[in-house]
């Protein structure tokens, strides 16, 4: 498979497609030298490998606050791991002891070849509060966690004190039309974990950490990315146990815990980053399509927001055309909004 970068999740996995370079595919490898120094990770933060299940371990980060009374869990979109989250973390941990789990298939977790269907993943995500002797949590997720923070408020209950939606939608039902891909990355845009941001701030209009990139890369001795890490099987079934078939669509009103949905909002006039690097042909394609993409969103969050008898109302804050790393880009109002939601009076 090419490497599998995330081609503006903005359309929440919607719009994912495999990379190449040139015509050239990328081959997963399992072996490679010593990462470049842009991998260097120099945040003060404690890692531990965490047991979940037979021959599973999870990657879990502990930014700090051990000494609060309540932890905040951050659970990453597809293809990140919690190093996505160096920064964002520090904005909590003066109320909340804050951690963060890479889910299984992405390294240094484990990656089994099977268990990546929602239901695995949300239990992957208690046996880690179990594992380190939390009861309950706040837990915070972006993009593809929507799925997990929704099963999570539905099973367990118990362990869940809120819910926090990072442009985290239901993915079960999504709408049916043909992908709009940004244009390939050119071969110079491989050169290092520098250039690949470069290529992504164009595109995608996001800026990741460069600890939370270089795990899914495999680079050679000159710092050239050769690959990725993360297994097809691993791709393909993360997609399909998202889908409705095997994750039902959610029912809010079985969710008790109170819940803050921050959610982008595209318009049709907005359209993606990358629109003006397609050809008039792919542009023609895109305008066709985005219309209804757009609609999607608007029912999807429309149904997020849907109150219940006995229930807490959730709080929503949509952001026009927003990227989809919004906590990255926009992290002082994301942190505003989620800090009232967590400590004041907003979603009490």
């Amino acid at each position: 498979m090419g490497i599998l970068f995330k081609t503006f999740l903005a359309v929440s996995l919607l719009l994912t497609v495999s990379v190449t370079c040139a015509g050239q595919s990328f081959p997963v490898r399992t072996g490679g030298p010593t990462q470049p120094p842009a991998c260097f990770d120099g945040t003060p933060h404690k890692i531990t490998m965490v047991t979940v299940a037979n021959g599973v371990q999870l990657q879990v980060l502990d930014w700090g606050g051990a000494d609060k009374p309540d932890t905040m869990v951050l659970i990453t979109g597809y293809g990140d791991n919690a190093h996505v989250y160096d920064g964002f973390a520090y904005q909590f941990t003066d109320y909340f002891h804050v951690i963060g789990i890479t889910r299984r298939g992405f390294l240094p977790s484990s990656q089994p070849e099977s268990g990546y269907d929602v239901e695995t993943r949300a239990h992957d995500d208690i046996e880690v509060l179990k594992q380190l002797g939390i009861s309950k949590a706040i837990f915070a997720g972006h993009s593809i966690a929507g799925s997990e923070l929704s099963k999570l408020g539905m099973k367990y209950k118990s362990y869940i004190e809120k819910l926090i939606y990072l442009d985290a939608f239901d993915l079960a039902k999504r709408f049916e039309l043909p992908a709009i891909p940004p244009p390939p990355r050119m071969p110079a845009d491989y050169r290092s974990v520098q250039t690949l941001q470069a290529a992504e701030a164009r595109f995608d209009n996001t800026l990741r950490p460069d600890p939370s990139i270089c795990p899914g890369l495999h680079f050679d001795a000159k710092g050239t990315i050769l690959g990725s890490t993360t297994p097809a099987y691993v791709d393909a079934q993360v997609f399909a146990g998202i889908a409705e078939k095997q994750n039902p669509v959610v029912d809010w009103a079985e969710i008790d815990a109170p819940r803050l949905g921050i959610f982008d909002q595209p318009s049709v006039q907005g359209r993606l980053p990358y629109y003006w690097y397609l050809n008039s042909s792919e542009q023609q394609v895109f305008d066709t399509n985005w219309p209804a993409i757009v609609e999607w969103y608007a029912d999807t969050t429309a149904k997020f927001q849907q109150s219940h008898a006995g229930k807490v109302a959730p709080v929503v804050y949509l952001l026009p055309d927003a990227p989809h790393y919004f906590y990255i880009s926009e992290e002082a109002f994301v942190v505003k909004v989620t800090r009232e939601f967590l400590l004041g009076t907003v979603g009490h």
